[in-house]
């Protein structure tokens, strides 16, 4: 008995280069191997469908980004009108300091003015204060040299004067003068006394108006520093509100620029799968074509393949399922009194496989693979032995091998195996 169930052969695509066209059949192929084959069209149309996909979740992911940047473009839109709001409101927030700030200057252009007329002030001031030193010093002169001459006069007595006049009247008037003299040195003095405290008073002033002066100075450069100050954040503001409104511009081009660019991706995909979906459908069309025709070769190789074991040899297992929940994919036949008997080639071909053919699988028996046309081919399992090589034209009755049990097999048999398309046929369908 063979195993139950066997991996698809690797010598497929081997035969549609071998095919059968090294010799005629006994019969007439309906399919040459020069002609387009049904499974190079099925590959075709497969690739052809699995690129349509893949076309397919290329147009969705970019339909999907189109979606996105659709919605980013809606929001960028919307954060743009609330950014918006916020520069425009950002813009009326600096030009209001910009006026606070001329309006700042205009009232310390006032404030210096003002210190200059204190500063004219002062210095009229001390000019006043010298004129009036030089006016006290010299009426302290003055003053001195009536002192003086009061006292050498007040060293003459007035009987001195008396005896020396002529006449009584004359001694009056010169005593009178004498008196008149003491009341203008009082006034004098008292104007110097009062000369003196004024100017005391205005050197106090001066003093005082010009530290004055200078701390309203200070006060005015920390207020122009700080204007100056105020003047630099303030072109940064403007600065940096520039920037913002050039970068949220950018931005919104790039996105719009993006937008269209996937706009005309998703197009021209949308046109790629239209013209790829019109090929398929000219493949479609091609492959149900050779399929009629795949059809009617099957057919026509129906009953036309001989038994592999010629004289006395019975069916050990048919084919289809079995006992053992499994299905058998092909019809087991052995020699009633011997083992090793040959085997002999069902139909005309060429061999596509020898050896081993399914080890890579962990299958050791020895087979043989003969190719009838593209798509029909027998298999030949558990041989003791093959006489055959890759490639060698056989014809029916030909000798491939011998009877045997290598593999997974329970006994000395041999397991045939008619394949078409790939797929396992029932071999009493070919046979006499």
């Amino acid at each position: 008995m063979s195993i139950a169930s066997r991996p698809a052969a690797p010598w497929v695509a081997a035969f549609l280069l071998l095919a059968v066209a090294a010799a005629p059949l006994q019969w007439q192929a309906l399919v040459r191997a020069t002609d387009p084959t049904v499974d190079g069209a099925i590959a075709e149309q497969r690739q052809m469908e699995a690129e349509l996909a893949r076309q397919r979740t290329q147009l969705a992911d970019l339909q999907r980004q189109e979606a996105q940047l659709g919605a980013s473009l809606l929001s960028i839109s919307g954060d743009l009108t609330a950014v918006g709001l916020e520069i425009e409101q950002a813009a009326r927030d600096i030009e209001q300091a910009a006026r606070r700030l001329e309006q700042a200057r205009a009232e310390l252009r006032k404030y210096e003015i003002e210190i200059d007329t204190l500063e004219q002030t002062l210095a009229e001031l001390a000019t006043g204060i010298k004129d009036a030193k030089v006016e006290l010093a010299d009426r302290e002169d003055l003053l001195q040299d009536h002192m003086r001459t009061a006292y050498e006069q007040s060293q003459t007595s007035v009987l001195e004067i008396l005896l020396s006049t002529d006449s009584f009247t004359k001694a009056s008037s010169e005593l009178s003068y004498m008196l008149t003299l003491s009341d203008e040195d009082r006034k004098l003095a008292n104007e110097i006394r009062d000369t003196r405290s004024r100017l005391e008073v205005r050197t106090d002033t001066l003093s005082v108006g010009r530290g004055t002066l200078t701390q309203l100075r200070d006060d005015a450069a920390a207020r122009a520093d700080a204007l100056a100050e105020q003047q630099k954040q303030l072109d940064a503001a403007r600065a940096a509100l520039e920037e913002k409104r050039r970068q949220l511009e950018e931005m919104q081009g790039a996105q719009e620029e993006r937008f269209a660019t996937l706009n005309q991706s998703a197009t021209a995909q949308q046109q790629l799968i239209a013209a790829q979906e019109g090929q398929l459908a000219a493949q479609q069309a091609l492959v149900d074509k050779l399929k009629a025709a795949a059809d009617r070769l099957d057919i026509a190789y129906r009953g036309r393949f001989d038994w592999p074991e010629r004289g006395a040899f019975i069916i050990t297992q048919e084919f289809g399922a079995t006992r053992f929940n499994s299905f058998h994919t092909g019809l087991d036949m052995a020699y009633v009194s011997r083992c090793g008997g040959p085997i002999y080639a069902a139909g005309d071909g060429i061999v596509l496989a020898d050896g081993r053919p399914n080890s890579k699988y962990g299958d050791w028996a020895i087979g043989v693979v003969i190719g009838h046309s593209q798509r029909l081919a027998t298999l030949y399992w558990h041989l003791s032995r093959e006489i055959v090589t890759v490639g060698q034209e056989v014809h029916v009755g030909d000798v491939i091998g011998y009877e045997g049990s290598t593999g997974f097999a329970t006994g000395c048999h041999l397991h045939l195996e008619v394949q078409f398309d790939g797929a396992p046929q029932n071999p009493r369908n070919y046979l006499p």
